[in-house]
């Protein structure tokens, strides 16, 4: 289930998490990095439109700010975090300054000389023995950590992650450190605790109104915890519990992973349910330390009166050997924060945690946070909800946690002391199932040392060199989110004669980067350790497929005893394609000794980063003439790389008037050129639809980039459909002229007090909802339903919803009614006894639902008055080429005002809540849609435009679980279908096509190719482009040894 929820997301990670043009560090996503970027940062960077296919990513820094009389007691800390693979530093407030303006320089200083810096962890309190100062925000002086993280211009966004031990003592720092590491390194030898989780909510308040959300927005978070493996959710509301600290401590007592809290609270703690500081000791949990996330005030007021308030209570708790308590602890520091914003955080950082695996603690509140932007985008003023809740928020434990979400996985590593022993190191990763684990941080430790560090590629595997002769034993450390930190170590044995690497220039002993697709040469590295003199003498090497050996020996000169020797002649590569995403190691012999070894090369596959585009709008039946950028975001210049584009969709063409043309990117750089030789051609086909080109780059006979890209003819004016939802549907209204879904506004009137009749009346009152059986099965992005809800807030859902969600959201958004239909969703009002109007009527003879919303008044002035009803057209009557049912909103008398709640919301959506289309939501509307006004009727169908072209070849990036030929599209088919397949794994992969009588018909992918899902089309052709006739053909998926077989039919 969830794996298939993941594919859903591909789509939705820009749709669902983008707000607005954001930046990183002062650059947008259209400008070039001079060099990998911190790893933290990859899940906000592909939330805002930066394509990471073709950044880098490393583990970077990790800054440590400690008082002087705490620094003893951080041995541990920083050996672990070291084994989690990042480069450590160490300050004490007798070199950063004791001020909070001298930290803030220090980390700033810090980030200029290391833009790898990712986290930095503050120790102490703000006040005592170990005083380590903060920021203070706004009016109330609220304390705020953020301040430490705004070092690139003026926005919120954190440039770096922040946390903080906030304690008093030395015992106290030894329990957060101890808790820390051994919920990384131990978590599963307490059993299936990390299986369960607690929710809790108080809908209460001091002063009227009284708010209803806090509890909903916790029954959402414990739904969307089983729907992801969970066993267990255990709840504690009020009402109708006020002294809810018995059986919160009983539960937490009894082991949970996460405990989240929404409701009323201030520094002492929750109420209600109640659970104060005082009741922390009644925890006996020991090392089930959980992760708290507390969206309520004042939980994290570290500087409160209340010392030590909620939060540093809880990650304080307990005693080195006998902990209780928790790990972290995720809360605002403000007294007065308002519900509406906590709601919004709280869903986007626990759909960013158990959808997107965003599991890291800083960059997950980060994507709650972001949830403001999306959901609030009016509210970006100074001292508005956007700044102020980007301050107030703050960590209480150690920033780059990685929450366990349900029992974490082990990793199963293959490394090999005889690679140590001849001074490079070769890993292999897998999970508990085999599976390859892409991503994984790789630490190499000798003592406390970090010797080797990196990233597993994928296909699981990590290669470095390391220094020869080591007598001490290596650890070999893996670090990945929703793991047990991994550990093998490695005794290394004596070898008295070993390759240590090689060298670009045959003087200096750092080995660097190797370009594929270009000639290099390389001197191995030898290091004597026989106890002799080793004479000058020949070295041969040899390598596989990919590396090609133009000169395959080399020299060397004379080696004393225990010292280090470099080739006096290089051995000369040329390494082609075939090596991207592949390691590469060569085989070494000394000629003279008789000696073998390996030599582990590092590659750098090309970092580039390309895109496709026209200075002048593209339409239908129009030619262009395109335009390239590209970046590079590596070290390498790349001269005179050919491009070359050819046509992928149909009704789209490319002309080539010459040669293929060239250019030349130089390091980090990035360059744009007009391909003046080229033409592409747009034939008939409809607005919204996607003509898709594919770009090659090469060097020779070396291609290093070969992509589609996908060009949007986008709707220009309110004349043309929106454009499409990813499953299909379609929104058309009535100013689309020339299309054949358009729909004709025809009003239906049900209310008898205003001349209506037949209709059903269900009188609801304010936030309210009726549950009623649909007359037919009605499909709805692929799901059949039998029955529907209805909101007096304006929205349907063909999923029964209890929540009587009144305040609208964006379209997709993982909180609200699913499967929805956003007629006119708002805060719809009543008045005294007017309720609000709501009938229903089955039209049976044109197979029709029709459900009216009559004369309901908007909260915004509690006068204006809304009419609009939703259709329903039975499926069996109203044929769409997919099945799925035809929804009509007509807009009878209609006014979007209210400015203090984004105005309205129309749309749908679908059931996973990752898909739709969002027609309108506060006043901005999808390209295509026609203001919202009387008079208006919108058509949401599957059936797409005459001659519509959908992108093809799309690849994801999730790696699947398991070996698969996906379901063709369409089948059967005419002309041309899409076959769909996922690789678990990196390999070679061939997707072949036979007859009925299994002649080989074709060949549609013979290629190494990366894991992930990918597609490719077939046409109904030969290898020789002749065509086939109608009939039944079978696709053959092969890779790895793994096959699988499906059939398609041709209808001609």
């Amino acid at each position: 289930m969830r794996f298939v929820k993941k594919l859903i997301i591909i789509f939705s990670l820009y749709t669902f998490c983008i707000a607005g043009n954001q930046n990183f560090r002062g650059l947008d996503a259209d400008d070039s990095f001079s060099g990998p970027l911190p790893l933290a940062f990859k899940p906000y960077l592909v939330a805002n439109g930066f394509s990471t296919n073709m950044l880098q990513f490393a583990r970077g820094e990790y800054l440590i700010i400690v008082p002087n009389a705490f620094v003893n007691y951080i041995p541990d800390l920083i050996q672990f975090k070291r084994s989690q693979g990042f480069d450590v530093t160490v300050a004490t407030l007798s070199e950063t300054g004791s001020t909070a303006d001298d930290i803030k320089s220090y980390i700033q200083t810090t980030l200029n000389n290391n833009p790898l810096l990712e986290y930095v962890l503050l120790i102490g309190d703000v006040d005592g023995l170990g005083e380590l100062p903060s920021f203070y925000y706004g009016p109330e002086n609220d304390v705020s950590d953020q301040k430490y993280t705004h070092l690139v211009g003026d926005d919120n966004i954190p440039d770096v992650f922040i946390g903080r031990f906030s304690v008093d003592s030395p015992l106290e720092l030894i329990v957060s450190i101890q808790k820390t590491i051994n919920y990384h390194r131990s978590p599963l030898e307490n059993g299936d605790w990390l299986d369960r989780a607690l929710v809790v909510a108080g809908n209460y308040s001091n002063t009227v109104p009284i708010p209803i959300t806090p509890v909903w927005t916790s029954q959402w978070v414990k739904d969307i915890l089983l729907d992801n493996g969970y066993s267990q959710v255990d709840t504690v509301f009020y009402p109708p519990i006020q002294y809810g600290a018995p059986q919160i401590q009983s539960i937490i007592n009894n082991g949970v992973g996460l405990i989240n809290y929404r409701g009323w609270g201030d520094a002492n703690g929750w109420h209600y349910p109640e659970f104060h500081v005082s009741d922390i000791s009644g925890l006996n949990n020991g090392w089930m330390t959980p992760v708290f996330t507390s969206f309520v005030c004042n939980a994290n007021d570290f500087a409160n009166n209340v010392d030590p308030c909620l939060g540093e209570a809880l990650v304080r708790a307990g005693t080195p050997s006998v902990p209780k308590g928790g790990v972290a602890v995720v809360g605002p520091s403000d007294l007065h924060t308002s519900t509406k914003y906590n709601n919004i955080i709280n869903v986007y950082m626990y759909d960013a945690m158990l959808d997107l695996d965003v599991l890291e603690l800083g960059p997950a509140m980060l994507a709650g946070q972001m949830g403001l932007l999306r959901e609030f985008p009016e509210q970006n003023g100074v001292g508005e909800a956007q700044e102020f809740y980007f301050h107030v928020y703050n960590i209480l434990g150690d920033p780059s946690l990685n929450v366990h979400i349900t029992s974490p996985d082990v990793f199963t590593i293959d490394a090999s002391v005889s690679d140590v022993d001849a001074g490079y190191i070769n890993i292999q990763s897998t999970n508990s199932s085999g599976i390859p684990i892409q991503g994984a941080v790789v630490a190499v430790m000798i003592g406390n040392e970090l010797i080797v560090k990196g990233l597993t590629d994928q296909s699981g595997r990590f290669i470095g060199n390391v220094p020869s002769a080591i007598s001490s034993d290596v650890e070999v450390y893996l670090n990945k989110p929703g793991f047990v930190q991994g550990l093998e170590t490695l005794t290394p044995s004596t070898i008295e004669i070993v390759f240590n690497g090689y060298s670009l220039d045959g003087s200096s002993t750092a080995f660097g980067l190797l370009q594929i697709g270009s000639s290099v040469d390389i001197y191995p590295i030898i290091k004597n350790e026989s106890g002799d003199s080793l004479a000058s003498g020949t070295g041969t090497a040899t390598a596989g497929n990919g590396i090609e050996l133009a000169t395959n020996s080399f020299s060397y000169s004379a080696i004393y005893n225990e010292e280090v020797g470099i080739a006096t002649s290089p051995l000369t590569l040329i390494i082609n394609d075939y090596m991207i995403g592949r390691d590469a190691v060569l085989d070494v012999t000394l000629s003279s000794s008789s000696v073998t070894g390996k030599i582990g090369l590092n590659l750098e596959s090309p970092p580039l980063e390309i895109s496709l585009s026209s200075a002048t709008t593209i339409s239908p039946n129009s030619s262009f003439t395109p335009e390239i950028t590209c970046i590079n975001h590596g070290k390498f210049t790349y001269t005179n790389l050919s491009v070359t584009l050819s046509a992928v969709s149909e009704m789209t063409s490319v002309v080539l008037n010459g040669v293929d043309p060239t250019i030349t990117l130089s390091s980090w750089s990035e360059v744009s050129s007009l391909l003046s030789d080229y033409q592409i051609d747009i034939g008939n086909m409809s607005w919204g639809s996607t003509a898709t080109i594919n770009l090659e780059l090469s060097a020779g006979d070396v291609v290093l980039y070969s992509s589609n890209h996908h060009i949007p003819i986008l709707p220009q004016l309110d004349e043309y459909p929106a454009m499409p939802s990813r499953y299909g549907y379609w929104a058309y209204d009535n100013t689309d002229d020339g299309f054949s879904e358009k729909p004709e506004y025809n009003w239906v009137e049900l209310d008898p007090n205003y001349g209506g009749s037949n209709g059903t009346l269900y009188e609801l009152d304010d936030d309210d909802h009726v549950d009623i059986d649909l007359p037919f099965t009605f499909k709805y992005f692929g799901d059949e339903y039998n029955s529907i809800t209805i909101s007096s807030n304006g929205w349907a859902s063909l999923i029964p919803c209890d929540i009587n969600y009144f305040w609208n959201y964006t379209i997709p958004m993982a909180m609200g009614p699913k499967a929805q239909l956003a007629i006119f969703w708002d805060d719809l009002e009543v008045v005294g006894n007017d309720l609000i109007q709501v009938y229903t009527h089955y039209d049976e003879s044109n197979g029709r639902l029709i459900i009216e919303w009559s004369h309901a008044l908007n909260n915004f002035d509690e006068l204006t008055e809304e009419t609009f009803e939703l259709i329903l057209y039975d499926p069996t009557v109203t044929i769409t080429n997919t099945g799925d049912g035809v929804i009509e909103m007509q807009y009878n008398d209609i006014v979007d005002i209210d400015s203090e709640k984004n105005f309205a919301t129309v749309g749908i959506e679908d059931q996973y809540q990752n898909d739709g289309i969002q027609y309108t939501f506060n006043n901005t509307y999808a390209p295509g849609a026609a203001p919202i006004q009387n008079g208006r009727v919108i058509r949401y169908t599957t059936n797409p435009p005459s001659n519509y072209q959908a992108p093809l070849s799309v690849e994801n990036e999730i790696v699947p679980n398991s070996f698969s030929l996906l379901p063709a599209y369409p089948n059967p088919f005419n002309p041309r279908t899409t076959i769909n397949y996922a690789l678990p794994f990196v390999g070679e992969v061939s997707v072949k096509v036979y007859d009925i009588l299994g002649h080989h018909v074709t060949t549609l992918v013979k290629r190494h190719q990366s894991s992930g899902t990918h597609s490719i089309v077939w046409n109904g052709t030969t290898q020789d482009n002749k065509p086939v006739s109608s009939g039944t053909y079978f696709v053959v998926l092969e890779s790895g040894g793994l096959r699988q077989t499906q059939k398609i039919v041709l209808l001609k």
